[in-house]
This record gives C-alpha cells, structure tokens and sequence, in this order.
C-alpha cells in the first residue's frame, strides 16, 4: 500500500510538472524564434535528400523530415497569449498529408487556402522543452551539433562507468550495439534522439545515485519515472530503448536473486508511467481544449496495431515478424546446445533472452507502426542484440562443445 500510495504521489507531481514545463516553453512568443524556424525549415528539407542508401526497400539512416517538420511547425504555430492551450493542443500545419510543405508554405504564405491545421494533441510533445529555447538561439543544424557532442560525452561517461561496476566485455556489448543503432543518424534528427538520450541518462542515474535503485520500492518508483519520462519526449519511435538499456543495467548492476520477477517488475512499473501519463495528456486535452483526444488516440492504436482495412498488408507484416522470430529462436538455441556452460549458468542467464524478447513482443503489438516505420523502428531491435549478445557471451564456451550433455 505505501508503494502505491508513492506511485500515486509521483504521478500527480510528474503530471503537474510536465503540464507547467509546457505551458511555460510555450510563453515564448513567435517572433523570438521565427527567424531560425525559417532556416530550420530549409535546412531540414535540403538534408532530407542525405543518408539515402537503400537497404532492401528500407532507407535506414533517414533523416526523419517529415516528423522534424512537424516539431517545428508545432513550435511555430504555438500562440504565446494561450500557453496552456497550446500545450495541449500542439497544433501545427499540412498541405495534403505533407507537414513538409505545410511548414513551407506557413513561414511564405501563412494565409493560403491549402494550409489545414492539424491537432496532434495525442503524445505530450516534451520535445519543446528543449527544441523551442534552442530556436531562439540557434537553428537545427547548431542542435544537431549539441546532440553529436553531449551524446557523445554521455556515451563515453556511461562506458567508463559501466566498465569499472559490471565489467568490460558486457559494457562493450551494450554500448557498441547502442553507437551501432545511433550513428550517424539519430543525432540529426529531432524525433530519434530523446530515447537515447532517456537510455544514457537513466542507465548513469542508476549506477550513480544510489537512492535510485536502493531497494524494491525505489526501483519500482525509478523505472515509473523513466515510463513516464518517455512518453513525454517520445513519439513513438523507440521507446524499448529507454526501458530495455536501464533494466539491462540495473540488473548487471544489483543482480538481484528472483531475476525474471525483477526483470517483469520493473518493465510492468515503466509500463504503467508509460501509459499512466500518456492517458492523462488525452484528459488534459480533452479537458483544456475541447478536442476528442481519446477518439484520436483510439483511432491511432487501432492504425499501429492492426491496420485499417489493410488484412494483405498485416498478414504480411505477421509473417515477416514471425520468420524473424523464428531465425533468432533456431540460431540461438542451436549455438546454446552446442556450446552451454552449463544448464544452471543458462538459468542464471535466461533473464537476458527476456529483456531480448521485449523488441519482438512491441513489434507484435505494434505490427503496422513497426514495419510502416522500418526506417526508424528497425533500431528497437538493439534492444534484441543487447540481450542475445550478453546471453550468448555469458553462457558459451566455445571450447567446450556439447558440455550439457556430458557427465561429471
């Protein structure tokens, strides 16, 4: 009951204080930034032509265009005078279904006909916390300069730390495949960053600060805060991210005894200030604004989880996900058969292959948003490197084949 009572407490206090940070970024009036929106906006389309190199029908290291567009048209078109309202209703412009000509055509010719406001009050939109202060200062480009250094710092600081509390050879699994998903792209644009930088931060408050993790209840309290954290910044690009590197870390860290309970605990606790506080913007905006946010919000699961009359497409979608599944199931059993340790160091180290699963298990529910969005969603699956690459290093000895089968 106290656990709860504290969970209770954090919500209202993070509701409180991400409703208040909103309102008050968007007391900055328009004209303070409209000159770097301008260049902003150019320099975001020029660069859209970059990073083109196809994989398959995928183009991996997109520069994310569309969604920056959209994150600059939400910042321009908020109205100083009503802060509170436009941080809820984060409204921004579109020609069509492009928010690419919509901020375009805003900053040109703000009255032409063809311009529709959109109302995109489903996701917090936390991005503007840091996005439209920059914007009085400087353009994109000077934040994708911010973003390359302090991520790289981070990087580096959480490497280091990592190498001295829980070893070399798993500081370098988690932070190689984590430099391998970020570069060179995820700098550049202002939709992929937030979850990384959620993961980095997250991962050092853990094996730095003590109280973060001192106990059950501090834990549980902990990965609620990061739940909730993510969902204010995030749209939906990589949130496993920001849940699988902490938790990975955490428990290479405490290596608590009821591993698997711990490992469902603290994904169950980051889940709840997942949607706990996603739900509470759909209040919040329905409320202050008017507007049917559960409808839209609704609306939008049911797009990202099965598709709208699109059963070829998520049969498809099905398939491709599953074969996936499968390969990394045969390729990881037979390596484990051929060179486990033992079947109690598998055991101990089965709590990986679950963090593993995590990637899979988000791909499922979100089937049409996963391969709609390959461009960006394919780096969820870091989240699967991580976990089989700890699990195969921790539990093979390739110089011992067939040891589980074989007698003391």
């Amino acid at each position: 009951m106290k656990l709860v009572l504290r969970i209770l407490g954090t919500y209202l206090v993070l509701t409180l204080l991400f409703t208040a940070a909103l309102a008050a970024v968007f007391c900055n009036p328009k004209g303070a930034i409209e000159g770097h929106v301008r260049q902003s906006v150019q320099q975001v389309t020029d660069d859209g032509l970059m990073f083109t190199t196809r994989v398959g029908e995928v183009e991996p290291w997109k520069v994310g265009t569309f969604s920056d567009c959209l994150i600059l048209g939400i910042a321009y078109c908020a109205d100083s005078s009503h802060p509170l309202a436009s941080a809820m209703n984060d409204q921004f412009l579109m020609v069509g279904d492009s928010p690419v000509k919509g901020a375009r055509l805003m900053l040109s010719h703000p009255d032409d006909p063809s311009l529709r406001t959109i109302i995109y009050c489903r996701y917090w939109h936390g991005n503007q916390l840091v996005v439209r202060p920059l914007l009085c200062i400087t353009t994109v480009h000077g934040m994708r300069i911010i973003n390359i250094v302090l991520l790289t710092l981070l990087w580096l600081t959480l490497l280091a730390v990592m190498w001295r509390r829980i070893g070399r050879a798993s500081a370098l699994i988690v932070m190689g495949c984590l430099a391998a998903v970020m570069v060179p792209t995820v700098p550049l644009c202002l939709n992929y960053v937030p979850t990384f930088y959620i993961a980095l931060l997250a991962s050092l408050a853990i094996l730095c600060w003590q109280p973060a993790t001192s106990d059950r209840d501090h834990a549980v309290i902990t990965f609620f805060v990061i739940g909730a954290v993510t969902t204010y910044f995030d749209l939906l690009t990589t949130p496993m991210v920001a849940l699988a590197v902490p938790l990975i870390v955490y428990m290479l860290y405490r290596k608590p005894t009821a591993a698997w309970r711990t490992v469902i605990m603290l994904s169950l606790a980051w889940l709840t200030g997942y949607a706990a506080l996603w739900a509470t913007k759909w209040l919040l905006a329905a409320l202050i604004t008017g507007q049917d946010a559960f409808q839209d919000a609704m609306g939008a699961v049911t797009q990202r989880t099965i598709g709208h009359g699109e059963q070829d497409y998520m049969r498809w979608c099905l398939k491709a996900t599953t074969a996936a599944l499968a390969a990394v199931i045969i390729i990881t059993a037979t390596l484990t058969a051929l060179f486990g340790k033992s079947w109690q160091t598998l055991r101990r180290n089965s709590w990986m292959l679950l963090v593993a699963m995590a990637s899979f298990v988000w791909a499922f529910v979100l089937l049409e948003h996963t391969w709609h969005h390959l461009h960006f969603t394919w780096r969820t699956f870091a989240v699967l490197a991580i976990g089989i690459m700890l699990f195969l290093w921790h539990s093979l000895d390739l110089r011992h084949p067939f040891a589980l089968f074989k007698k003391d």
